[in-house]
């Protein structure tokens, strides 16, 4: 009979030990993916951060060359693809609804109408904004790292029956 109880204690704990190496290693992966999505969000600010500055002249002007608008609206293509990839891997909607309110403001900006000091002010603005949402990203990233009660009683729901469609 006690072989049995040992059996069934085995059993259990073999599943509780490899639910919890399952776990960690979704939740590195987890943590890899924010990492890299993150980064790229913030790569991209620069980028067109930096084309601003490189492409609008320092003056209010009318006439922009087409080719600099097709660049201009092909980064902010790129950054929408990157803020879909941000909602598929950050739990926190507003977290992601900032990022795409931070990169409208950085894409509707008439920059080619604004004076230099114009244009200063207002990516002085944007840069504290993406400042805030970066500190938040990394919260994110520190959060995806502890386990949470959630955690403990998603490894349990693995002695449920579940439908096919769940």
């Amino acid at each position: 009979m006690s072989g049995i109880i040992v059996f069934i204690l085995g059993v259990i704990g073999g599943f509780f030990a490899h639910s919890l190496t399952t776990k960690v290693s979704f939740k590195q992966r987890t943590i890899d993916n924010k990492i890299k999505v993150y980064n790229a969000l913030i790569t991209q600010w620069v980028r067109m951060r930096n084309f601003i500055y490189a492409h609008f002249p320092d003056h209010p002007a009318d006439n922009i060359s087409p080719e600099i608008i097709r660049d201009f609206d092909q980064m902010y293509g790129n950054f929408q693809a990157l803020i879909a990839k941000a909602i598929l891997v950050c739990e926190a909607a507003k977290l992601t609804d900032d990022i795409n309110t931070l990169n409208e403001r950085m894409y509707r900006t008439e920059w080619h109408m604004l004076t230099l000091d114009e244009a200063n002010e207002e990516m002085e603005d944007i840069k504290r904004d993406a400042l805030e949402i970066v500190a938040r990203m990394r919260e994110d990233i520190k959060k995806s790292a502890r386990f949470e009660f959630s955690d403990f009683s998603h490894m349990l729901s693995g002695f449920r029956k579940t439908g096919e469609n769940q």
